[in-house]
């Protein structure tokens, strides 16, 4: 048990891969033992795309048009900003973000169905949500703001 009642065969793939990741992610932090270097590991990961977020929400903001849903300031948020445009319906402003700028930025609702009604937004495709991830380069940030800056002109 449970092993003999497995419906099918193993991730051996998954398995295997598993002590080779966290090796990664521990290798992008400091100290003198595994656990150390995975604490500082996810400390500058968080760091580093909260910076990126920040960047994003800044430069959005700036924009005529562009509408960010957020927490309010000092409320601590993930790397994924959700925002909508004026001038272009969410599934179309990512349809062109992603053909004119390779961009992938996704539209809808999120599983958030509740606060799109209560936001108004249920029945107009949602909000527009760019995710960070720790390969994400502020280059790519700044091709995104200039997508937007674009597609609002």
């Amino acid at each position: 048990m449970p092993d003999k009642l497995e419906t099918g065969t193993q991730n051996h793939e998954g398995i295997a891969g598993i002590a080779p990741a966290i090796d990664f992610i521990a290798s992008l932090g400091t100290g003198s033992n595994r656990r150390e270097r995975l604490v500082s590991a996810f400390a500058n990961l968080e760091q580093y795309e909260n910076r990126l977020a920040e960047l994003m929400r800044n430069e959005l903001r700036q924009i005529a048009g562009v509408t960010l849903y957020q927490a309010a300031a000092g409320v601590a948020k993930t790397p994924t900003v959700s925002f909508r445009l004026d001038k272009l319906a969410p599934e179309e402003a990512c349809l062109q973000m992603a053909e004119q700028h390779s961009v992938f930025i996704a539209s809808g609702d999120f599983y958030a169905s509740r606060l799109a009604e209560l936001a108004g937004i249920a029945h107009s495709g949602g909000w527009i949500r760019a995710g960070i991830a720790p390969y994400n380069t502020e280059e790519e940030i700044w091709r995104l703001i200039k997508g937007v800056q674009q597609l609002m002109r």
